[in-house]
């Protein structure tokens, strides 16, 4: 078999600088080192757009969001747009889903099985979809409602929820979510009522080890094991959490606000009124309990590829569809393009090439497109992408990569050069940012730098044409 398996493993709203590869001293993601050690790791990597469903969307397709017309959650995958997935299946590979997808979020409804037709239709062959993170105790196409009878399996969204309703856990889950929605702070933490065997990342990572162990090995496979932690909310098991009661967490970048956009002062008010630096320190210990949780079960999934012999022939690749602002500037989630959320994790590991370590291109979530039809020898020079592929990348002495990054959601864009950020706000004031000189974004340089505006927002029209 010439064509390699490709495993994808991505995690929801995790930090690019939360790892011990990048330099992490207070969270041991022992198994995320295992795959940086035989590959290589995106230091500057960034999505599309920090947000779950237009980010996944654009890596879909290959394409920046306003392209396939989703620049907000809740927006289904446009039906006619080509993924990569259908380009895989059309390769000879068997492509399977473990997790979280996105690609139909606004239906919030996922099948029993987890294998909805509409899965099959978008280039799946082996789809176990589960619900998301955040509103996995809804209840079947009802947003916000937790009124979920167990015996009623009209109401069950998705193959998590049956899952938990079969042992008698649903509805300590659901209780335990409705207590949290009903005042919600973004910075309240406390332990799920369930054991970690049946957190839910559990339940995705021993079904990735399940399909790995009976994967047929007559043809190549794709998997997608997509978790749905570390994201809020804040949640960890008990005994995870317990693991950092007295860790020493990095600071969260203050910022007085003066100089952002009235859209973000808002936001920041929002969301950290009234937390104490107990509040936000408990947080931590909760989104790093998420991040070890899931270290452990992709080393679950790397023993599981070597006892069957696969992993010389497998490349893995570990990144997540945005990062988490824990903090900085006042700010908790996603939705901004500050580095916290607009930063991710990206490690490609392929066993075939030598070369290990760490690269500065400036590489894009939806790079991941043509890199993984490179990677399974599928020609995608005919296709419109905006995607580039890393595989070049792999190789040592790899030259330039993109002479820019771009982000987008339905109020505002970014472009990065390498140094300089432009953030542009719809009806709100413009960002400019000197990353070399102010890597935590304090100073907005918009009026002071006008020739910088001028070429950034000429190259950010051209990207959108």
């Amino acid at each position: 078999m010439s064509q390699p398996n490709i495993l994808l493993i991505m995690a929801d709203q995790f930090r690019y600088d939360w790892m011990s590869c990048a330099g992490a001293d207070f969270v041991d993601t022992v198994s995320l080192d295992r795959i940086a050690a035989r590959g290589i790791r995106f230091a500057r990597a960034a999505c599309n757009s920090p947000v779950c469903g237009p980010s996944r969307c654009s890596l879909a397709a290959g394409v920046y969001p306003h392209r396939t017309g989703t620049l907000e959650n809740f927006v289904n995958y446009p039906l006619e747009q080509p993924t990569y997935y259908q380009a895989l299946r059309q390769a000879g590979y068997r492509v399977a889903l473990v997790g979280k997808s996105d690609l139909h979020k606004g239906d919030h409804f996922y099948g029993m099985n987890g294998d909805l037709p509409v899965m099959h239709h978008l280039g799946f062959t082996n789809p176990h979809e589960t619900e998301g993170k955040m509103n996995a105790a809804f209840r079947r196409n009802r947003l916000m409602s937790f009124d979920i009878d167990p015996d009623d399996d009209s109401h069950i969204a998705g193959p998590y929820q049956r899952y938990l309703r079969d042992r008698g856990l649903l509805t300590a889950f659901t209780e335990d979510y409705r207590r949290r929605f009903a005042d919600w702070k973004f910075w309240n933490a406390w332990p799920s009522p369930l054991p970690a065997e049946h957190f839910h990342d559990s339940y995705i990572g021993r079904t990735a080890c399940e399909f790995l162990e009976r994967v047929s090995v007559e043809t190549p496979w794709h998997l997608f094991v997509s978790f749905v932690g570390p994201h809020d909310p804040w949640d960890a098991p008990a005994g995870y959490v317990d693991a950092f009661a007295d860790t020493s967490f990095p600071a969260s970048i203050k910022d007085d606000l003066g100089s952002k956009p009235a859209w973000v002062r808002q936001k920041a008010q929002k969301h950290s009124d009234g937390m104490s630096d107990s509040d936000l320190n408990k947080v931590k210990r909760h989104y790093a309990a998420a991040i070890k949780l899931i270290d452990d079960w992709i080393g679950q999934i790397l023993d599981t590829l070597q006892r069957r012999g696969m992993s010389d022939h497998t490349v893995v690749i570990f990144c997540a569809d945005h990062g988490e602002m824990m903090g900085d500037h006042g700010l908790f989630q996603k939705s901004t393009m500050y580095e916290g959320a607009l930063r991710i994790p990206l490690i490609i590991a392929d066993p075939r090439e030598a070369w290990t370590g760490t690269s500065d291109a400036l590489a894009e979530l939806m790079d991941l497109h043509p890199t993984i039809l490179e990677l399974a020898g599928v020609d995608s020079s005919q296709c419109r992408l905006d995607g580039r592929s890393l595989v070049p990348q792999l190789k040592r002495g790899a030259g330039p990569h993109k002479d820019y990054q771009f982000s987008e959601l339905n109020n505002t864009r970014m472009i990065f050069d390498g140094r300089y950020k432009l953030i542009e706000n719809h009806n709100d004031i413009n960002e400019l940012y000197d990353l070399q000189e102010d890597p935590h974004e304090l100073t907005n340089l918009v009026d002071h730098r006008p020739e910088q505006v001028r070429r950034l927002m000429g190259e950010m029209q051209l990207l959108r044409k």
